[in-house]
């Protein structure tokens, strides 16, 4: 390979990222207008959302008032109750349950990962593979 093509594909590197930058900031400076013309209207959005989420909460609070009285999961339609199963535990607790048991255990493969870099094991192999950098800035490298 010759080092002409791989300057020439840097060059190519930096120009399809300079359109995409370019892009970007069109897109970016439309929805600055778009928002700045739309003042008003994103602002009732963002009250109905807000009303939205108030009158959801009561209608559940309502929901589960209903299931409470009548025991009925489904009291009128478009509503429902879903009863979840929840588990409260110590986690220290439950590690020692799983080591003792030698089940439901998983490994932090960032810590283990970490402790191996330093202290190597002897069932671990470390490779040093090479992998390609580009700069950020190829504008600049090309000046």
């Amino acid at each position: 390979m010759e080092l002409k093509e791989l300057e020439a594909q840097v060059k190519v590197v930096s120009e399809a990222r300079k359109h995409a930058e370019d892009l970007k900031d069109a897109k970016n400076t439309s929805m600055e207008q778009w928002q700045s013309v739309n003042v008003e209207l994103l602002q009732f959005l963002r009250q109905a959302n807000e009303t939205v989420d108030i009158e959801e909460d009561e209608l559940r609070q309502l929901t589960i008032k209903a299931y409470e009285e009548t025991g009925n999961k489904a009291p009128v339609p478009g509503v429902g109750i879903r009863e979840v199963t929840k588990l409260d535990y110590e986690q220290p607790e439950a590690l020692h349950w799983a080591i003792e048991h030698t089940m439901a255990l998983s490994l932090d493969k960032k810590a283990f990962e970490k402790i191996v870099k330093a202290s190597p094991l002897p069932f671990v192999t470390i490779t040093h593979p090479v992998e390609a950098t580009i700069a950020q800035n190829l504008e600049e490298v090309l000046q």
